[in-house]
């Protein structure tokens, strides 16, 4: 019973994955949010960085 239960949960997972990726464009993607965080948190980038990331709203 179990197994039957894990077969069609993953077949169900497996369909909402392409329902949502039906027409993206991974050439150019687009993005429908904002990321969570910043991708370097920026006390872990040194004060004289040039490679420092712009602030959010500039």
């Amino acid at each position: 019973m179990m197994d039957r239960l894990e077969r069609e949960e993953a077949e169900l997972r497996r369909r909402l994955l392409f329902r949502i990726l039906r027409g993206f464009n991974f050439d150019a993607p687009r993005f429908g949010g904002e990321t969570i965080s910043d991708p370097i948190p920026p006390h872990l980038l040194g004060q004289d960085a040039d490679y420092r990331l712009p602030q959010r709203g500039a």
